[in-house]
């Protein structure tokens, strides 16, 4: 399974005065996660560190921002991919309360860090499936909606002209010859393309 985060949230814990806010958020493309990181930074300007780690499509980073090598970047990274998260970033601010907590202890404070975020963040999972636009008579509509319907397939969408088009999603194991077939050739498929269903989860 694949999962997402609904929108920002932020916690915070404090050790030997030293203070971590989590920011776990989701981003689509680099850019939108770095005008997030830029915000969080002017809302902060008195913080020692910024360390971060983002899972965008295939492109995986973590950067330690000035931690000692290994001790943020990375165990926030891993925190994501354990967590069976994409296409959102955990971003760690520190202030620096003036007591050096050694790699070993930083590194299980930026994890804990992103834990406390994770648990109060809203998942939403990721769901691979099939959108297609198809077009057919007006004297197959109801025909073709409730077979739709009994394939429990989503519409997204309706449009009434001169034909009927709809706009629909399936799973990825459907195969759109099985719906030609049934319909004789009766049902047109304009387009077919990949689609993200977001589920909410509890």
């Amino acid at each position: 399974m694949n999962y997402t985060i609904k929108e920002l949230t932020i916690s915070e814990i404090e050790v030997e005065k030293s203070h971590f806010f989590g920011y776990l958020f989701p981003c689509s493309t680099l850019e939108e996660f770095n005008k997030v990181l830029d915000k969080i930074k002017s809302e902060n300007i008195k913080a020692r560190h910024f360390c971060y780690a983002y899972i965008i499509g295939n492109d995986k980073r973590g950067n330690d921002d000035g931690e000692p090598k290994g001790s943020a970047g990375l165990p926030l990274l891993n925190s994501l991919i354990k967590n069976e998260l994409s296409n959102c970033a955990i971003v760690v601010v520190r202030f620096f309360g003036g007591t050096l907590l050694g790699s070993g202890r930083l590194l299980r404070t930026y994890v804990r860090s992103f834990e406390e975020t994770f648990l109060l963040a809203k998942k939403v999972q990721l769901i691979e499936m099939k959108k297609f636009e198809v077009s057919l008579s007006y004297e197959f509509h109801d025909i073709f909606k409730n077979y739709l319907k009994n394939n429990h397939f989503d519409v997204l969408n309706t449009s009434f002209n001169d034909t009927i088009i709809i706009s629909f999603i399936a799973p990825v194991s459907f195969i759109k010859e099985t719906m030609l077939d049934k319909f004789n050739l009766k049902v047109k498929v304009l387009n077919e393309e990949s689609y993200t269903y977001r589920k909410d989860v509890e």
